[in-house]
């Protein structure tokens, strides 16, 4: 019954990615350069091939990329490296599935014939080498160094690391190296263990993990990304680093989590409560357990929503100082907890 609580550290990493180009914005990681990048790295394995709606799971990805490519900014450019294309699921094409990436779009301006045919090289195959895509990730952005560009690398996965390849530790390699990427992952339709993993590899580069079940939800996980990518395009324009103020949104943001963590907690409390009322009426559990574990619940669950409350207060009341001022707080006192 239990559910996935988590902590702000997400929603301070999306904050902190949402205010990209920020002139208060001290990380040159978060600040806007002369040219922008984007590369997609997308899961080709297997299971990729299941239908979501009646949708193969492939095809949305494609679709909702292509969607977002066709309004990129003339002068940004992307990139597509795929993984787990080749053999099939089978132990005997392991070692050929775990052993296949490839850049089918070159780092480059959008075109629409190029890409479409790059879209078409791949379908769902093989095994999940997400270690081996990020390592060669780095050397595709080699020349890209982060003096000079915003980087930018999204990894779409439906699944766990099935290679064997230390995930992990490729995108804290392509993290900490010069060319200074941002990392967001988006898990696809991914079971409990799955994510798990992929949160890790969001965590362990300060990037966003966001969960999708289907292809509207990936569309919308995009369109923020479109909408950063216009604020590169009028910050290019004129010259100078000038963007909204995100007071506002960052309100809608920490409403949006507050709201989910309440909903979790109300769910759990709820089926908890009905399963041991169940178990007591139909005289599987006496009357001292099921007091004791009814006192145990109504406290646990008391903790839980005022640990939300309070998250709540601190989120809100450090979205009142300014931008610098409440990313350093939020850091501090949230992001240092989790190393």
């Amino acid at each position: 019954m239990q559910q996935d609580f988590e902590g702000p550290e997400n929603l301070i990493n999306r904050l902190k990615f949402e205010s990209l180009g920020s002139p208060e914005n001290t990380d040159s990681r978060y600040q806007f350069k002369d040219n922008l990048n984007i590369v997609f790295i997308i899961d080709a394995s297997g299971s990729m091939a299941q239908k979501i709606d009646g949708k193969e799971k492939m095809a949305s990805a494609k679709d909702s990329i292509l969607n977002f490519v066709s309004k990129l900014p003339k002068d940004a450019k992307v990139g597509i490296r795929v993984y787990g294309h080749k053999g099939t699921g089978s132990d005997a094409d392991k070692a050929l599935s775990c052993s296949s990436s490839e850049l089918v779009y070159p780092i480059s301006n959008y075109n629409a014939g190029e890409f479409q045919a790059a879209l078409n090289k791949f379908s769902p195959s093989g095994w999940t080498p997400i270690g081996l895509a990020l390592r060669e990730a780095k050397n595709d952005l080699a020349s890209f160094d982060g003096a000079n560009n915003t980087n930018i690398v999204y990894l779409v996965s439906d699944g766990i690391d099935t290679c064997e390849d230390q995930p992990i530790e490729a995108a804290k390699d392509l993290y900490s190296s010069n060319i200074s990427p941002i990392i967001n992952v988006i898990g696809f339709d991914v079971d409990s263990e799955g994510q798990n993993q992929l949160r890790e590899i969001a965590a362990a580069t300060e990037g966003i993990y966001g969960t999708v079940t289907n292809e509207g939800e990936l569309q919308k996980e995009l369109d923020n990304l479109s909408n950063l990518t216009e604020k590169w395009k009028e910050w290019l324009e004129q010259g100078k680093q000038k963007i909204e103020s995100k007071k506002l949104q960052n309100d809608l943001a920490i409403f949006s989590y507050i709201a989910k963590e309440e909903i979790k907690a109300n769910n759990e409390s709820t089926k908890i409560e009905l399963i041991l009322f169940y178990l007591h009426e139909a005289g599987r559990m006496n009357d001292e357990s099921y007091q004791y574990l009814e006192t145990k619940r109504i406290e646990y669950h008391r903790w839980i929503n005022k640990e939300i409350k309070k998250f709540e207060k601190e989120l809100k009341a450090l979205n009142e100082a300014s931008y610098s001022e409440a990313i350093k707080a939020l850091e501090d006192k949230y992001i240092s907890n989790t190393q």
